[in-house]
């Protein structure tokens, strides 16, 4: 059992460590997924919009300095001219437009390849107006772009903080959960190792203590009055004639008298330093701390009164017409120093006398 729960606690465990990582590794991708995406926006804004306003400023310049030559009448290198101005058109053309941009820009584009064909310098500053246009136009694209981004990036940022509070809160949930089944089933553990404890020291039927336990008690009882300066005493119950009873009666019955007999006892001694245990068949044993011989032959007198009290038939006994108990006991006193052995030897010749004397009765060993 305990091997099973061990597993059990530890499958939960490495559960435990595989949520979190799993968490961990999700929330990963899904920053570096969003901030690719991010990423691909600036990218987008930069390159779309910053970068053909640049070129088309540089195309712009190249018209005045044409425009310029012609009206001054200096000497110009127009064919450099026109190789860069094609040169930054094929670019700014060649870059990713949507299809309305497209649009525009193709009406821009006859316009331009034209004014190298006329050469006319109405032609040159009517090109220029349309690049300034274009300019125009691009800024305007790019800031409606920039309030998109904006939005999309406010969408990202509460997209990212919802799901990474959802996956906290998952992990932690999930982690609530774990440590509340290792607490339940260190609990079980624990009581299943209680009741483990109390099975081993308990008699099955009358659920008293057993023999084993009171071997542990009894033999250390000398050494506990010593060390407490208590008086001690341990008593011997015997039901009488229950040979008889049982052949009469059946075992069964038999069994419900001993638990009977048992009950009056656990409840007639139980207090702190009482302990109560089945010695054997029909033989029960009561060690008490801290007790004076007064108080114990009051106890004995009304075990004896209790039992018969109990009215439990038994036509076959030779005392009365109910279940009896003949009672043996002993006084230890301090630092008398007598082995455990030798008082069960005294409290058993007590027993002795009590049914040698016609049973129903106590017989107590006071000290030497």
């Amino acid at each position: 059992m305990k091997f099973k729960l061990f597993k059990t606690v530890t499958f939960k465990l490495v559960l435990l460590v595989f949520v979190a990582l799993l968490a961990l590794i999700g929330t990963s991708l899904l920053f570096n997924s969003q901030i690719d995406k991010l990423k691909s926006q600036i990218d987008n804004l930069y390159f779309g919009n910053f970068v053909p306003i640049v070129k088309l400023n540089n195309i712009k310049n190249n018209y005045k300095s044409i425009i310029s030559c012609r009206t001054m009448k200096y000497i110009c290198d127009f064919k450099k001219e026109e190789k860069i101005i094609l040169d930054e058109w094929d670019y700014y053309y060649n870059s990713y437009k949507n299809e309305k941009e497209r649009n525009v820009i193709n009406n821009v584009d006859l316009a331009l390849k034209e004014t190298f064909k006329v050469n006319k310098l109405h032609i040159f500053k009517n090109i220029v107006k349309k690049i300034e246009f274009l300019i125009d136009y691009e800024t305007k694209t790019a800031f409606k772009q920039r309030k998109l981004f904006v939005e999309e990036y406010k969408k990202m940022k509460d997209y990212l903080f919802f799901n990474i509070l959802l996956l906290l809160i998952l992990t932690f949930a999930m982690l609530a959960y774990i440590i509340y089944q290792v607490v339940k089933k260190d609990n079980q553990l624990r009581v299943l190792n209680t009741k483990y404890k109390i099975d081993s020291i308990t008699d099955s039927m009358t659920k008293l203590y057993n023999r084993k336990y009171f071997d542990t008690i009894f033999d250390n009882m000398p050494f506990i009055s010593n060390a407490n300066n208590w008086e001690c005493a341990f008593i011997m119950f015997d039901i009488d004639f229950f040979k008889q009873y049982n052949d009469t009666y059946g075992h069964d019955l038999g069994d419900e008298t001993l638990k009977k007999v048992a009950n009056v006892l656990k409840e007639y001694f139980n207090n702190k330093y009482e302990f109560v245990f089945r010695l054997g068949g029909e033989e029960f044993g009561v060690v008490l701390f801290d007790i004076d011989i007064d108080i114990l032959e009051s106890c004995l007198k009304e075990i004896n009164k209790k039992i018969v009290d109990l009215k439990i038939e038994h036509k076959t006994s030779e005392v009365l017409d109910f279940v009896t108990i003949s009672i043996g006991a002993i006084m230890y006193r301090p630092n008398t120093y007598i082995s455990a052995n030798k008082l069960y030897k005294r409290a058993d010749d007590c027993l002795y006398k009590s049914k040698h004397n016609g049973r129903n009765q106590y017989h107590i060993f006071k000290g030497e």
